[in-house]
C-alpha cells in the first residue's frame, strides 16, 4: 500500500474518532460532569496521556526538539487548539449549534486556498466539486435541510468563520511541521502550548471538584484518549505522509457522518431524506476528492 493511501486512511481514521465527540460529551454530561468543563480539560488531560504513551512507545528521545519545532508547535497550540476552541464556543453561544457546525466546515475552503499558496497544490476540478459538495452535504446532514434552525449574528458569524480557518491552519501547519518532526512529537509540544494557553483563556481548575467518581474519571480517560490523543496522532501522522493538504478536512469530515450516524442509532435523533442526502453527499464528496485529475492542468 503506497505511503500516502496509508496516510488518506489514517486521517480518515482521526475523523471517525472526531465524530464521536458528541456521544462522550453526552455521557460525561450524563455522568455529572459540568458541559463548560469538557472542552477546558480536553486539552490538558490528552497532554497527560500522550505524554506517557510517547514515552512508552520511543522513550526521552520523543521530546527532542529544536526553535524551529518549537515555534510551529507553539503556534499549533495556541492557535489551532486552545483559540480554535474558544472561538468554536463562542460561535455556539452566539449563535447556536447548527450555525456553529455550518460555519465550521467552511474549513476545506481555507485548506485548499492556503494549500495553494504555500505548498502551491494545484486547485482542479475535481476539488471544487468535492468541496462544493462537501460544504452541502454539512449543512444538510446538520440542519436536516429545515435552514430556518441557522440563527446569524455577525459576532457569532465571525467567531465561527475564525473557529473554520483556525481548524484548517491545522493541517497546513501540521503539514509543515511534520515534515521536519515526529508527528507524536509534534503533537506533545502543540498539547503542552496549547494547555499553557487555555490556563490564560479558562480557569479549568474550577471544575475539579466536579469529577470525583471512578465512572467520571474513567469516561474521560477514554473520551480525551481517542478523540484528542488518539485522533491528533492519527491526523498529524497521516498528513506526514505526503498527501495533499487540501484533501485531508475533506476526507475528515466523515466525522459528520460518524456524528449524525450515532444521534440516529444511539440518541434517536429525528432523521430525514434530507440528512440521508447530507450524509451521501459528503461520502461522495470524499470519493470525488480523492479521484485524480486525468487531462486537467493545475490552475
Amino acid at each position: 500500500m503506497k505511503n500516502t493511501t496509508i496516510g488518506y486512511i489514517l486521517i480518515f481514521l482521526a475523523g471517525t474518532l472526531w465524530g464521536t465527540i458528541g456521544f462522550f460529551v453526552n455521557s460525561l454530561t450524563a455522568c455529572g460532569v459540568r458541559s463548560d468543563v469538557i472542552p477546558l480539560f480536553r486539552i490538558g488531560f490528552a497532554l497527560v496521556l500522550l505524554l506517557i504513551f510517547s514515552l512508552i512507545r520511543k522513550g526521552p528521545a520523543v521530546l527532542k526538539i529544536d526553535g524551529k519545532g518549537l515555534f510551529w508547535c507553539a503556534i499549533m497550540g495556541v492557535c489551532c487548539q486552545a483559540l480554535f476552541n474558544l472561538s468554536y464556543t463562542l460561535s455556539i453561544q452566539m449563535v447556536g449549534v447548527s450555525t456553529g457546525a455550518v460555519l465550521l466546515y467552511t474549513a476545506p475552503v481555507f485548506v485548499c486556498i492556503m494549500a495553494r499558496l504555500f505548498f502551491r497544490e494545484p486547485i482542479w476540478k475535481n476539488k471544487v466539486i468535492a468541496l462544493v459538495l462537501n460544504l452541502t452535504g454539512c449543512v444538510l446532514t446538520v440542519t436536516n435541510g429545515d435552514l430556518s434552525t441557522l440563527q446569524f449574528s455577525p459576532a457569532g458569524i465571525g467567531m465561527g468563520v475564525l473557529a473554520g480557518f483556525l481548524y484548517g491552519l491545522l493541517t497546513i501547519i501540521g503539514k509543515s511541521a511534520t515534515a521536519d518532526y515526529d508527528p507524536l512529537t509534534v503533537g506533545l509540544y502543540g498539547f503542552f502550548f496549547g494547555t499553557i494557553a487555555i490556563l490564560f483563556i479558562g480557569r479549568p481548575w474550577e471544575g475539579i471538584g466536579d469529577i470525583t467518581s471512578l465512572d467520571q474519571m474513567g469516561m474521560l480517560g477514554v473520551f480525551y484518549g481517542l478523540t484528542t490523543m488518539g485522533a491528533y496522532v492519527l491526523y498529524l501522522t497521516g498528513i506526514s505522509r505526503k498527501v495533499e493538504a487540501s484533501r485531508a478536512p475533506v476526507i475528515a469530515s466523515v466525522e459528520t457522518v460518524v456524528a449524525a450516524l450515532i444521534g440516529i442509532g444511539l440518541f434517536h435523533e429525528i432523521t430525514g431524506i434530507w440528512k440521508i442526502i447530507g450524509i451521501l453527499l459528503v461520502l461522495i464528496s470524499i470519493i470525488v476528492m480523492n479521484r485524480e485529475p486525468k487531462e486537467e492542468s493545475a490552475k
